[in-house]
């Protein structure tokens, strides 16, 4: 291989690490920062969609706030694990998905338990930085 290809090629690797490890870095955030954490990293005119909702969620605003809503469950804990991340030759866009895990306590003081898959679509900003631009959890 030539020198360039091997260039391109090491910096695709460089940014599939710093994409996947920005998912785990996402995680760990929303942990402790809830609703806000989780807003923030999403793009300005990023898109969440969600199963069993009607509607998509667009923009940091009305993600904040249907997030916050969630976070205000009694107990409520999301967690989830990127098993996998690709990012274009271009560079400034990418996707991580993964396994989540969703636990709250009901009415009734009950654990509630959910798991299912997400896809996280990434694009970079006009500032460089990794942002969401589409979301979606089954």
């Amino acid at each position: 291989m030539n020198d360039t290809l091997n260039s391109k090629l090491s910096s695709l690797v460089a940014l599939k690490e710093e994409l996947i490890n920005l998912d785990k870095k996402f995680d760990l955030a929303v942990s402790t920062g809830g609703a806000e954490a989780w807003a923030s990293y999403f793009h300005e005119d990023g898109v969440m969609l969600t199963s069993g909702s009607a509607s998509n969620k667009r923009g940091k605003k009305e993600i904040f706030d249907t997030m916050n809503g969630v976070f205000g469950h009694n107990d409520f804990s999301l967690r989830w694990e990127p098993t996998a991340v690709d990012v274009s030759d271009s560079g400034d866009l990418g996707y991580t998905y993964g396994n989540y895990i969703r636990k709250y306590k009901d009415s009734t003081n009950q654990w509630v338990t959910s798991t299912g898959k997400y896809t996280s679509i990434w694009k970079k900003d006009c500032t460089g930085q990794w942002k969401i631009v589409l979301d979606i959890g089954t």
